[in-house]
C-alpha cells in the first residue's frame, strides 16, 4: 500500500493515523470515527493518553471497548462477561491495516 493510498481514501488515511500517529489532537479526533477498525486501531496506539482510553472503554462496541481497557492509561475499571470477550473476534491480533474480517479462518459469518 503506498502513501498515495492513504491519501486518496479517506478509511485508510484515518487508520493509517490511528496506527501511526504520535499527535495527540489527532488521536483525539480518531476517537470518534464512525469506523470501528479506526476507534480500535487508536485503543491499541501506544501515545494515547488516560483520558481518551477512558474514554474508548466506553466505546458500545465490545471490539474497541475490551482492547481500550486493557491499554497502559485506561483508569476505567470496566467489568465484561467471560464469554464475551473470548470470542475471537475480541481477542484478534492482527493488525488493522490488515485485518479482513469476512476472510477470517477463525469465524464462521
Amino acid at each position: 500500500m503506498s502513501a498515495n493510498d492513504h491519501e486518496n481514501n479517506p478509511y485508510l488515511k484515518e487508520l493509517h493515523l490511528a496506527v501511526n500517529s504520535s499527535d495527540i489532537r489527532e488521536l483525539k479526533l480518531l476517537i470518534h470515527s464512525r469506523d470501528v477498525n479506526v476507534r480500535r486501531a487508536v485503543a491499541k496506539n501506544n501515545n494515547i493518553d488516560t483520558e481518551m482510553a477512558n474514554t474508548l472503554a466506553m466505546d458500545p462496541v465490545l471490539n474497541v471497548s475490551y482492547i481500550a481497557s486493557q491499554h497502559k492509561n485506561c483508569t476505567f475499571p470496566r467489568k465484561f462477561r467471560d464469554e464475551s470477550i473470548n470470542h475471537q473476534c475480541i481477542l484478534c491480533t492482527i493488525n488493522e491495516h490488515e485485518l479482513d474480517c469476512t476472510s477470517c479462518k477463525s469465524h464462521q459469518y
